[in-house]
C-alpha cells in the first residue's frame, strides 16, 4: 500500500467514531467534498425546489462511475487475496443510494458481512479512482499514487445506521439534497454564517433570519415543577402566543419543549434556537429547520465557538443557561417594545 504523504490537516467534522468497528456489517452514509469545495462535478439546473437536479459534468460522471464500480472492485481484489493467502476473504458490499452534488458526493453502502478491510479502506480505493480520473483530465503524468494532485478534501464524513427507519431518513436526504442547495440559493442571507451578532452583552454566531430579533420574544421553557396539567397549559399557551406574531425563543431540549417546537415548525410559526455548540462555515439546517429558514421563520444563535460539543451530552448548568439567556432576551425585548 501506497505510503500516506498527504499532511493536510483532517477537517474537524470527518472525525470518525471511535466506538464502531468498521469492518463489521453495517449500512453507512458517506460524504466527500472536493478539495476547496470545488464545484467540479456538476451544475445546479432547474425553475424551482421540487425541479432542482444536478447536471453532471465530464468528471462528474466518471465519479459515478467510480461509485458503480465498488461492490465488482471490492469483489475481485478479495478473491485476489483469497487465491494468494489461501484464506477465504468475503467483500460482500451492495450500493443503497448516491447524490452527485457540484461540489460534494453522498452515498449510502451496506457491507452485508464482517470484512478484512474497514469501510474507510474502500471509501479511499474510490477516492483514489476518482483521483486518477481527475488527473487524467488534467493531463496530469501519473508516475505513483504520491504524484496525483488532491481532488478530494483530506478525509470524509461517515454516518452509520444505528435505528429502525433511519434507513429511509437517510435515502431521503442524500436525494433531498439539489432541493435545498435550490433553497439556500433563494435565500443565501438565510443560510450563511454570521459572525458578531451583538446582542446587548452577548456576542452571537448566527444562522436565518436576523431580523426576528426584532420581534417580541416568547421564551419556551417548561419547568420539572410544572404537573403535567401545567406543563399542557404552558405550551398551549406558547403556541398561541406566537400565532399573534410573537417569535418563540429557548434551546428546546426537554421533550416537552421539542413538542413546542414540532407545532411551531408545522404552523410556520416564527422560532429562534438557542445552540449549545459553535456553528461550523458549512453548516446547515436540515428537514423541517430547512423549510423554515428558506422562509425567513427560523434563527439559530450561539455565543459558542467549540463545535465539537454537538457530540458531547448537554450539561444541567449549560440548558440553565441557554433558559436564562432566552428568558434575558423576553423581558429585553418586551421592555424595548413598551419604550
Amino acid at each position: 500500500m501506497p505510503r500516506n504523504t498527504d499532511k493536510r490537516p483532517l477537517p474537524q467534522q470527518h472525525k470518525r467514531s471511535h466506538h464502531n468497528d468498521y469492518h463489521r456489517r453495517g449500512i453507512y452514509m458517506i460524504t466527500l467534498c472536493t478539495d476547496g469545495r470545488l464545484p467540479l462535478l456538476g451544475t445546479l439546473i432547474g425553475n424551482t425546489p421540487e425541479t432542482a437536479t444536478i447536471s453532471p459534468s465530464l468528471l462528474g460522471l466518471q465519479v459515478l462511475q467510480c461509485w458503480n464500480n465498488i461492490p465488482s472492485i471490492q469483489k475481485q481484489l478479495a478473491q485476489k487475496k483469497t487465491e494468494r493467502t489461501g484464506v477465504l476473504c468475503q467483500r460482500d458490499i451492495s450500493l443503497i443510494a448516491c447524490q452527485l452534488m457540484p461540489d460534494h458526493f453522498h452515498g449510502i453502502i451496506f457491507v452485508h458481512t464482517e470484512m478484512d478491510v474497514s469501510i474507510g479502506d474502500v471509501v479511499r480505493g474510490f477516492m483514489v479512482g476518482c483521483t486518477k480520473a481527475y488527473n487524467v483530465q488534467n493531463s496530469v503524468e501519473e508516475r505513483s499514487h504520491i504524484s496525483l494532485k488532491p481532488f478530494w478534501e483530506k478525509g470524509f464524513h461517515d454516518r452509520i445506521l444505528l435505528h429502525a427507519g433511519q434507513l429511509q431518513n437517510m435515502i431521503e436526504y442524500v436525494r433531498d439534497n439539489p432541493r435545498r442547495v435550490w433553497l439556500k440559493k433563494m435565500r443565501p442571507e438565510y443560510f450563511a454564517v454570521q459572525h458578531n451578532v451583538h446582542w446587548n452583552d452577548h456576542c452571537f454566531s448566527a444562522v436565518g433570519n436576523i431580523l426576528l430579533l426584532d420581534n417580541l420574544l416568547c421564551a419556551v421553557h417548561v419547568r420539572s415543577r410544572f404537573s403535567e396539567e401545567d406543563a399542557r397549559n404552558y405550551m398551549n399557551d406558547c403556541i398561541v402566543t406566537a400565532r399573534k406574531g410573537t417569535v418563540l425563543i429557548g434551546a428546546f431540549i426537554s421533550q416537552k419543549e421539542k413538542q413546542v417546537l414540532e407545532v411551531a415548525l408545522k404552523e410556520g410559526l416564527p422560532v429562534i434556537i438557542l445552540l449549545p455548540h459553535g456553528l461550523s462555515e458549512f453548516y446547515k439546517p436540515v428537514g423541517m429547520f430547512m423549510e423554515a429558514c428558506a422562509q425567513g421563520k427560523m434563527l439559530f444563535l450561539t455565543d459558542a465557538s467549540d463545535e465539537e460539543s454537538t457530540r458531547k451530552r448537554i450539561s444541567r448548568e449549560e440548558c440553565q443557561r441557554l433558559n436564562a439567556i432566552a428568558e434575558e432576551m423576553m423581558e429585553w425585548a418586551m421592555a424595548n417594545k413598551e419604550e
